[in-house]
């Protein structure tokens, strides 16, 4: 039985590009592995808590410490980190929008990077991510097409950002598959195609 979770960052919902491709990832690992159990996180389906002075305070207190405030403002933090933990697979939907990702992504990102849960410090002051054995698979999208234009923000501010906090917390396997050009008024994308063979990053235009 394999356990994946599915994040959602595009606010198009079922017509985002990024959730049909997630969707088509998830097919084709429930294809590999037979026995799936599936949950999703749509982190637009409400409202997420951003960082603020009560929430940084709480952190880095021990759970005794902390006041019924300070334990409601990690409330949500707690929830998300029960769903990243009980995964062994991660499909993560991460649209482009001017440059960068969703600000929910980031606001979700804010909430999992959490001390004694993902990052951890060794006696010897060295740090450790905690998130090992999962594989993460990036359903990244862009409207416009980059391919060969000497300027990659795709590569350059998603698949580099998201890989660098996800190797933070301890995923060394992680891998993007990435549609551009969706804003063409004549784009059209089969998302089984692109996810033919999971194992190796794709790139389609």
């Amino acid at each position: 039985m394999k356990n994946i979770l599915h994040i959602i960052s595009s606010p198009k919902g079922e017509h985002g590009h990024s959730v049909k491709l997630a969707r088509a990832i998830i097919k084709q690992l429930c294809n590999q592995h037979k026995e799936c159990k599936i949950a999703e996180r749509d982190l637009l389906a409400a409202e997420l808590p951003y960082l603020d002075g009560l929430h940084i305070s709480a952190l880095f207190k021990n759970e005794a410490e902390r006041s019924d405030d300070e334990n409601q403002k990690l409330s949500y933090s707690d929830t998300v980190l029960h769903e990243i933990k009980a995964a062994d697979i991660i499909v993560l939907g991460a649209p482009m929008y001017n440059f960068g990702i969703h600000a929910a992504l980031k606001a979700y990102i804010d909430q999992i990077v959490r001390f004694g849960h993902t990052i951890a410090y060794q006696q010897d002051g060295s740090r450790i991510g905690l998130l090992k054995d999962k594989v993460v698979y990036l359903a990244i999208t862009a409207g416009g097409n980059y391919t060969n234009s000497g300027f990659d923000p795709v590569k350059d501010y998603i698949v580099n950002y998201l890989q660098t906090i996800l190797n933070y917390m301890g995923i060394e396997t992680i891998i993007p598959l990435i549609i551009e050009g969706t804003a063409a008024p004549d784009f059209t994308v089969d998302y089984d195609l692109v996810c033919n063979d999971i194992q190796n990053a794709a790139t389609v235009s």
